[in-house]
């Protein structure tokens, strides 16, 4: 039986990612794919993406697997208040199935093995190395990486963690033909009615043809979603689609000696939108890098290290995020409209960063005596202090 550097569990972009990194550095590594065919079902991602995370994969910006460009969001209030901001950059609207065929394509071309149609059922750790039992045989590798999703049972079990703490909530999506789209601009919609605790999306596909979808964290999804389609006279809908998404941000531990944890599995989803393709790419490139550190002396140090790069660089922006989702989920519609009439009052037109949330949220927080100087503003910003406060007391009580 040969011996792999890594055996990664499942052939998302994370896990793709992951064996992408570690085979262009020599590691040998295996990828483990229960489904038979590489590529997610479209219908299951907004697949919207910023063009660093096409440029960290070292992907054309130009491939077929880019179905639409958009570079403008448009906020819609729980009143139908409109707010139009600027996404900080061109984005990408992904095809999945292509996209992550473009991945493993690149990891076969560094003599990555992928194996389809292969799940795995247990992982028996050894000193030496790992044992993956899988529905067709066993592999054996120093490191085993779960890249499996946000339902994956591996991590919990492994490190000794509740599937809890990832926080995931139900979230439904379809693709369909919309009249009078502009294919420049996704839309974003507030509001209890529209998707309590969360919010809903439309993200253009091209000129008449958008995916529509939206999270909850109270009742149905679809049963919200068909809500918003009748609302938007939305008629000619294709099948669809629920999927959990992750919004807890990532979990305490994602590691250990020999086994390491990546993308959705490891709870690296923005919790502000639950959007994972950026930080689960960059976790798994980084995770690659570990897996090729793969001399005994650095056996027990690799791990550790990816735990260790992947905090620095993202750990502020995933505590802050969640903060932020804290705040937002408890928001009546109230507060959220004044909140969208303070934004237009303050001309915040952009986003600073499409993959770093807290440099756009921040960016006000940062100005506030530029702000309060402006005509109205005390009054407008003690009514959402003061309700926010209220959200907060209202929803702790009956937690």
């Amino acid at each position: 039986m040969p011996m792999y550097d890594a055996c990664i569990i499942g052939a998302g972009p994370s896990g793709l990612s992951t064996a992408l990194s570690a085979s262009m550095r020599g590691a040998r590594v295996a990828v483990l794919e229960e489904h038979r065919e590489i590529g997610f079902l479209n219908a299951r991602c907004g697949g919207l993406v910023s063009e660093r995370c096409i440029r960290n994969l070292k992907l054309n910006l130009k491939g077929e697997y880019i179905l639409n460009r958009v570079s403008e969001a448009v906020v819609h209030s729980p009143s139908g208040s409109l707010l139009t901001i600027k996404l900080g950059g061109e984005c990408f609207v992904l095809d999945r199935v292509s996209f992550e065929k473009t991945l493993a394509s690149k990891a076969l071309n560094n003599n990555a093995e992928i194996y389809t149609g292969v799940k795995v059922k247990k992982l028996k750790f050894y000193k030496s190395h790992v044992e993956v039992e899988t529905t067709s045989r066993a592999f054996e590798s120093r490191i085993a990486v779960d890249a499996s999703g946000a339902l994956s049972i591996f991590t919990p079990a492994v490190l000794g963690l509740k599937p809890s703490l990832r926080r995931p909530i139900p979230s439904a999506q379809t693709e369909a033909k919309v009249n009078g789209l502009n294919g420049d601009e996704v839309h974003v919609f507030l509001g209890r009615c529209i998707a309590p605790g969360f919010f809903g999306w439309i993200i253009p596909l091209n000129s008449n043809k958008a995916r529509i979808g939206l999270a909850c964290e109270r009742g149905n999804p679809t049963l919200f979603l068909k809500n918003l389609l009748k609302k938007l006279n939305v008629e000619d809908v294709y099948n669809v689609v629920k999927w959990p998404i992750i919004t807890g941000g990532p979990l305490p531990k994602t590691f250990n000696s020999r086994f390491l944890s990546v993308g959705d599995a490891a709870g690296q989803s923005k919790p502000t939108t639950g959007g994972g393709i950026f930080t689960g790419t960059l976790c798994g490139l980084i995770a690659g890098v570990a897996i090729a550190r793969r001399s005994e002396e650095h056996l027990v140090e690799a791990p550790r290290s990816y735990e260790k790069t992947w905090r620095k660089l993202l750990e502020y922006e995933f505590k802050m995020q969640r903060l932020y989702r804290q705040i937002f989920r408890i928001l009546d519609d109230e507060t959220l409209d004044y909140t969208v009439s303070f934004l237009k009052s303050i001309s915040w037109n952009s986003l600073k960063d499409f993959d770093h949330h807290s440099k756009t949220i921040e960016y006000p927080l940062r100005n506030i005596k530029t702000i309060l100087g402006k005509p109205g503003m005390y009054p407008l910003i003690s009514k959402i202090i003061l309700k926010t406060i209220g959200n907060l007391l209202a929803y702790s009580s009956v937690e």
